[in-house]
């Protein structure tokens, strides 16, 4: 039996700092009909504009997804994308008073709290699933080689190898079937990485100026400057922020398999299986 279309039972709620702009945004959530998608509004501009969350409104891809078009943007929609994608929402509008999805505690819980707050509710339509049928993949030829790969499937497996010369982090691996449950305790939570000499380098770009060392898994020197939230937390982040920039497609199912990959490559993922998906090859319903 296929499964419904979903939402949130109640519009909700929330405020709180961007992570790179640093400034104070309100989020609302709002449930939506069947066949919406997932849809983001600048609440703060005039006549409130509305953008459609997929691969062709994606601007930038900088240390986060952003969607937007020359006259506006929202950034940093990743973690709320994990949120819905591992828990199922198919059809919602967030607006947003500001350029920047609140930072929350830095990883998907912030947002997954809420839609589990709101109640997530089937709706009267089947969902409709992109369905990979054959390997797709991109690449980055530079060394050290990174690697995004889609492969045919039962459900949706993510498996990722986050691989680094650092004494305190080493290579780390981990691959989870994303269901619902496994989204909420083993995913959820996980906190992306931070050096703590990259950190003054993104603040003179203008980006992480929100936030506290708790927002991210710190690494310094010698170590981790902040408590793990799991031994593993950096990869499983990794994991996590494909879920969300590959929900810009809807619902995946197949094998997704990463190596050093990041939010421009998962953006090209998205590219290459819409481009298959328009040549018949990988099946969307």
């Amino acid at each position: 039996m296929e499964k419904a279309q979903q939402t949130i039972k109640e519009e909700l709620f929330t405020q709180g700092q961007a992570l790179h702009t640093g400034k104070m945004v309100e989020m609302r959530l709002i449930p939506q009909p069947v066949d919406t998608g997932i849809r983001f509004c600048r609440s703060d501009l005039p006549g409130k504009p509305v953008i459609q969350a997929e691969p062709k409104n994606v601007i930038d891809t900088i240390k986060s997804m952003s969607l937007g078009n020359k006259n506006w943007r929202i950034q940093t929609i990743e973690h709320l994308m994990a949120a819905l994608h591992g828990l199922g929402v198919d059809n919602l509008l967030v607006e947003v008073s500001g350029e920047e999805l609140p930072l929350g505690d830095g990883s998907a819980w912030f947002f997954a709290e809420l839609l589990l707050r709101a109640g997530i509710v089937p709706q009267s339509t089947p969902r409709r699933t992109i369905r990979i049928t054959e390997p797709i993949w991109v690449e980055d030829k530079k060394e050290p080689r990174s690697y995004l790969l889609a492969l045919p499937g039962a459900g949706l497996r993510v498996s990722y190898c986050f691989t680094s010369d650092h004494k305190a982090t080493g290579d780390q691996f981990c691959q989870f079937l994303i269901t619902p449950y496994t989204f909420e305790r083993e995913l959820a939570r996980a906190r992306t990485i931070a050096f703590e000499k990259e950190l003054e380098a993104l603040r003179k770009q203008g980006l992480a100026l929100g936030g506290t060392i708790e927002e991210a898994v710190v690494v310094g020197e010698d170590g981790y400057l902040n408590e793990l939230r799991y031994s593993n937390e950096i990869v499983r982040h990794k994991v996590l922020d494909i879920l969300g920039d590959l929900y810009l497609l809807g619902p995946v199912q197949g094998q997704i398999i990463g190596v050093r990959s990041g939010h421009k490559m998962d953006y090209e993922l998205t590219l290459e299986i819409e481009k298959v998906l328009k040549g018949g090859n990988v099946r969307g319903d």
